[in-house]
């Protein structure tokens, strides 16, 4: 059956930006409507932010860390991402408020970034080998699992919902991206996901009801927020009004999204997008 062709909804958007930041990127909600991403400051450091319902932000910092991004929450407001350490790699961690932070690296690997959480505590992310192989892995019960996509250069995962069903995206020989659906970590099949007529299509979250949403680029390279059920073939674009580019990096089961885009003088903001 061909993909559906992209039509619209409409949303109402709130675009916001952590105090005194000079960057905002919003990449994931949960239920409780609690945002969290990560800003960049004047001094050009990177830090992991969590913005709560009322609009009131907190900074969250690896201890130590040169820099520290925060890429997805579950609704027991448990958070994965990564920080940049002393030693200048990447290393994935899991953060609980106040102040509670869990390493994540994956065995062996020279590099550990952390993308998705869900409520049983899997997490998944992307891992880096010391020739700098790029491959997804699944952490679930203390037990790391490692994702690689059929025949891909680099593979990553980017969350996991409550059935364990990961999404991510995956490069081809040709260096085009594009998503996947993964039906679990241990034995599952993979599903390609492809935005219609777009020449890279990436997937960066998913919600219990088998939406995602991510970013595509058609020929021209201008990057488009996009989200859709890929197993029934619905993909609509959805980008901030006014926007040079969007992203859209994270949703909930009741279709609120988090996201960000650029603006036309290159800044970059966060937005919180709830349908009409």
């Amino acid at each position: 059956m061909p993909a559906q062709a992209p039509t619209s909804i409409s949303f109402n958007f709130t675009s916001f930006d952590y105090p005194g930041a000079t960057s905002t990127s919003a990449v994931a909600i949960n239920k409780a409507g609690i945002i969290v991403g990560y800003y960049e400051d004047s001094n050009n450091n990177t830090h992991g932010f969590a913005r709560l319902p009322n609009g009131m932000f907190e900074s969250v910092d690896y201890p130590g860390a040169d820099d520290t991004l925060l890429y997805r929450i579950n609704d027991l407001n448990q958070a994965v991402g990564y920080y940049l350490g002393t030693d200048g790699f990447y290393h994935g961690f899991l953060f609980s408020s106040p102040n509670h932070f869990t390493a994540i690296n994956y065995p062996g690997a020279t590099m550990t970034q952390a993308y998705g959480i869900n409520n049983k505590g899997q997490i998944v992310g992307a891992w880096y080998t010391s020739s700098g192989g790029l491959f997804g892995f699944s952490l679930s019960n203390g037990t790391y699992t490692n994702l690689v996509y059929p025949s891909a250069l680099a593979t990553t995962a980017t969350d996991v919902n409550q059935a364990g069903v990961i999404s991510g995206f995956w490069v081809d020989s040709s260096y085009d991206s594009h998503g996947f659906l993964l039906t679990s970590a241990l034995n599952g099949t993979f599903s390609e996901v492809n935005y219609p007529g777009a020449v890279n299509t990436n997937v960066f979250g998913m919600n219990d009801e088998g939406q995602v949403v991510g970013n595509y680029a058609g020929s021209d390279n201008v990057k488009h927020g996009w989200g859709g059920a890929p197993a029934k073939n619905e993909y609509i674009t959805i980008d901030y009004p006014g926007a040079e580019g969007s992203q859209v990096d994270g949703l909930t089961n009741a279709d609120h999204l988090a996201g960000h885009y650029t603006d036309t003088n290159n800044a970059t903001h966060g937005f919180l997008a709830v349908p009409k």
